[in-house]
């Protein structure tokens, strides 16, 4: 049962922590967008995608990092896997979000940013659990052949 709970945590405190992320990533590009008397609705999105996925792949990225065992490289190449599936997930769900109706009341029952949130967190999540993965095998492959050459 070990094997299975330290996935499960690192999935469980990369949801929180990325939602909790991502909203800040959201309420920053919120007020540039004010601050900086926008009008464009394209920048807004763009702002709030981008804002939305680096704070969900940030928080990928620390619940599925290993500091002890990885390269400058491969560090890099994950960080760019979370936030850019971070970024993708924001945008669809903000596209979910904006599309989605209930019957009975023919008008969204969360606001599409809700949405955007929860997508940016679950498919940085989803990623960096399948990088976690493959770098498990790629490791326990390489492991193997170097044990197997030993002896």
């Amino acid at each position: 049962m070990g094997p299975y709970l330290v996935p499960v945590g690192r999935t469980a405190i990369g949801m929180t922590l990325g939602v909790v992320l991502s909203m800040m990533g959201i309420a920053t590009a919120w007020g540039l967008f004010i601050f900086f008397g926008f009008r464009s609705i394209d920048l807004w999105l763009g702002s709030l995608f981008f804002g939305a996925g680096l704070g969900a792949g940030t928080a990928a990225f620390v619940a599925w990092l290993h500091l002890d065992r990885e390269k400058g490289l491969v560090l890099a190449l994950t960080a760019v896997v979370v936030v850019g599936a971070g970024v993708v997930g924001a945008w669809g769900g903000f596209e979910y979000g904006s599309t989605v109706e209930v019957e009975c009341c023919a008008m969204p029952t969360k606001s599409p940013i809700y949405y955007t949130a929860l997508g940016s967190a679950a498919v940085a999540n989803a990623a960096g659990l399948g990088f976690a993965a493959a770098r498990a095998l790629l490791t326990k492959k390489r492991q193997t052949q170097f044990q197997n050459a030993v002896h």
